[in-house]
């Protein structure tokens, strides 16, 4: 049940990383890219902000799209603020889409310069997404070191409101480490100080990450209170991801407690939540996870019905790694009812499809290459364009003070040489 059903725990988990700034019930995409593309410098980067916290757990890949926004419209413009985090935005992008060296390069790259200018929040921030990247490369040591210096940079900055950055990734280096205990005292720390900061995104995050330590314990009822709460902190929020990551977890302890009734209503209902705002890839996996449950209960034509759904919906927008992974689904149900013809007929489907996902991603990488060697060199650009303006600066300001020393000189001479006359 655990290794085949998509409940993205890792994906809950992703959202510690931004808890630090609030996106309220009124957050607007629509008017924050209004403001990114056409508001002054300052504007733009505060819209970035609220972007960010919503297409990351909403739409990764729109990430993407944010910071190259903004990074490139700093470089147009030289405003070093947004080049600045622009490049933090896709420093979390890379790590999040699994180019994780090169999230964690970028971000440390950036480090000299905050510390220089002093920026706690900052410091932090991207303290945060290089521990999550080492913690996504199973580096325990180096994610807790990140994570303590991201806890750090809060405790300093006295404009820091929410203390709570940085706990959530102390506690996912714990986990790391096979420290449950301090793992669990230390998301219990995080939420008696997002609980004063109504900081109901990180709150939603805690409560599933303790579900889910309970769930894999099997201490099903705890399991269930945490999701019940993480789900109650989500509907505080105005994004569905939470909501339904919650629901499909309490789905998955009410099938473990052997509430089959109760498992498939809670499918239900993180369908319908998806199917509201149209997460295509989400719905995808709602309905795999339905053809789950039904192969669980050996309800085969059902499950195939599901998966089929699944596949479907992934193939008509391209989805490929969702329509391999219902394929080699269906191969599994057709192989369970002995039916090994159509087992292997969808086994050379889906092996078909990963050839296409393997050239899909080789595309990806190369053209996330191209653009961090265009970073590269823009910087590079812009380094060489402020050394050679400076350079000019000084051979200007030397020449005039050559001027001014041969004005006075000649001065001086002209003055001796009156009064030896």
């Amino acid at each position: 049940m655990y290794t085949l059903m998509k409940i993205t725990a890792f994906t809950i988990l992703l959202v510690s990383l931004f808890h630090s700034f609030s996106f309220s019930q009124s957050g607007n995409p629509k008017k924050q890219w209004e403001q990114l593309t056409n508001g002054s410098g300052s504007e733009r980067i505060e819209a970035a902000k609220i972007l960010i916290l919503y297409y990351q757990s909403e739409s990764v890949d729109s990430l993407r799209i944010v910071g190259e926004t903004l990074f490139f419209y700093g470089i147009d413009n030289h405003y070093q603020p947004a080049i600045e985090f622009g490049k933090i935005t896709l420093a979390e992008f890379y790590v999040m889409i699994g180019r994780i060296n090169d999230g964690i390069v970028m971000a440390k790259g950036l480090l000299p310069h905050l510390q220089e200018r002093g920026d706690m929040k900052l410091l932090s921030y991207v303290c945060r997404i290089i521990a999550s990247g080492y913690r996504k490369l199973d580096d325990g040591n180096s994610s807790m070191l990140w994570a303590k210096k991201a806890i750090a940079y809060t405790r300093d900055d006295p404009e820091s409101t929410d203390k709570t950055e940085g706990m959530i990734s102390l506690a996912e280096a714990y986990l790391l480490q096979n420290k449950e205990k301090l793992a669990i005292e230390t998301f219990n720390s995080h939420i008696s100080k997002a609980v004063k900061a109504k900081n109901y995104r990180g709150l939603s995050t805690a409560y599933a990450r303790l579900g889910d330590i309970y769930r894999i314990s099997q201490k099903f009822d705890l399991a269930e209170k945490y999701f019940k709460l993480s789900y109650e902190m989500g509907q505080k929020t105005n994004l569905t991801s939470p909501k339904a990551h919650a629901l499909n977890n309490l789905a998955i302890v009410y099938f473990e407690k052997g509430d089959t009734l109760n498992a498939r209503i809670h499918f239900q209902k993180a369908l319908v939540l998806r199917e509201a705002v149209n997460d295509v890839k989400s719905i995808s996996e709602s309905y795999y996870n339905l053809g789950d449950y039904y192969f669980y209960m050996d309800h085969y034509a059902s499950a195939l019905d599901w998966y089929q759904k699944s596949v479907d919906l992934a193939k008509s927008h391209s989805l490929l790694k969702e329509e391999k992974d219902g394929l080699l689904a269906m191969a599994q149900v057709y192989k369970q009812l002995h039916q090994f013809e159509e087992s292997a007929s969808y086994l050379e489907k889906a092996l078909t499809v990963s050839s296409d996902l393997k050239l899909q991603q080789n595309a990806d990488d190369e053209d996330l290459t191209n653009l961090q060697h265009e970073i590269w060199r823009t910087d590079f650009e812009q380094h060489k364009a402020t050394e050679i303006k400076q350079e000019s600066s000084f051979r200007f300001y030397l020449l005039l003070m050559i001027v001014i020393a041969l004005v006075i000189t000649v001065i001086l001479l002209f003055i001796r040489l009156k009064k030896s006359n």
